[in-house]
C-alpha cells in the first residue's frame, strides 16, 4: 500500500511542476522577450493622429529622437501603473533627446483621456488611437499584431524600432533598453 506521506510528496512536485510551467514563480521586473532592431528597411511608417487637443501631429515630427511609444488605455490596470515610469523617464531623459508618446486606446472623449492625465501629472505628449495607426503597427514583418496593452515600442533616431514590450514593463529595464540609442551605441 502507497503511503500518505509518498502521495504527498508527488501532489506536492506535481503542483511545484505546474507552477514553473506556468511561470508563476516569475520575478517581478523580469526582462521581457525583446525583438531587436528590425533594420533600416523597417522603418516605422509616417503617420498622423490626433493629440488630445484636437490637433493633428505628424510622427515624422519626431525624427532625430529617441522614441517610446505607448500604447494604452485609461481603463488598463497595468497601463494606468506604467504612466508613472513613462513620465519619470521623460523628465529624466528629454534633454538628452527622449520623446515619450502615449497613444490612448480609449473609446472616450480626448477630453476625458487629458482629465485622466492631468490628475498623474503627465508631461509627455499623448495621441488619440485610430485604425490606422493600429494598423501600420498591426503589420510590421516578424513582430506580428499588438494583441494586448500595454505594447510599447522602443524607436531610435532614424525611426527604427529596436524593441517592443508587451504588458507593465520595469522602468529599469525600459532604462536599459533606452540609454544606448541615447549615447548612440546601437
Amino acid at each position: 500500500m502507497i503511503s500518505k506521506k509518498f502521495i504527498l510528496t508527488i501532489a506536492g512536485a506535481l503542483l511545484l511542476l505546474l507552477a514553473l510551467t506556468f511561470g508563476l514563480f516569475d520575478k517581478p521586473g523580469k526582462k521581457p522577450k525583446r525583438i531587436e532592431c528590425v533594420g533600416e528597411d523597417m522603418m516605422v511608417p509616417s503617420f498622423t493622429a490626433l493629440d488630445l487637443k484636437g490637433e493633428k501631429v505628424n510622427f515624422a515630427d519626431f525624427r532625430g529622437k529617441v522614441i517610446l511609444l505607448d500604447f494604452w488605455a485609461t481603463w488598463c490596470p497595468p497601463c494606468r501603473e506604467g504612466i508613472p515610469y513613462f513620465n519619470e523617464l521623460y523628465s529624466r531623459h528629454k534633454k538628452d533627446g527622449l520623446e515619450v508618446i502615449g497613444v490612448s486606446l480609449d473609446q472616450v472623449s480626448p477630453g476625458d483621456v487629458q482629465k485622466f492625465l492631468d490628475k498623474l501629472g503627465v508631461k509627455y505628449v499623448n495621441l488619440m488611437g485610430n485604425d490606422e495607426v493600429l494598423k501600420i503597427f498591426n503589420n510590421i514583418p516578424g513582430m506580428g499584431p499588438i494583441r494586448g496593452i500595454p505594447t510599447t515600442f522602443l524607436i531610435d533616431r532614424q525611426g527604427q524600432i529596436c524593441h517592443r514590450f508587451v504588458g507593465l514593463t520595469a522602468k529599469r529595464v525600459l532604462e536599459d533598453a533606452i540609454k544606448p540609442l541615447l549615447e548612440g551605441k546601437t
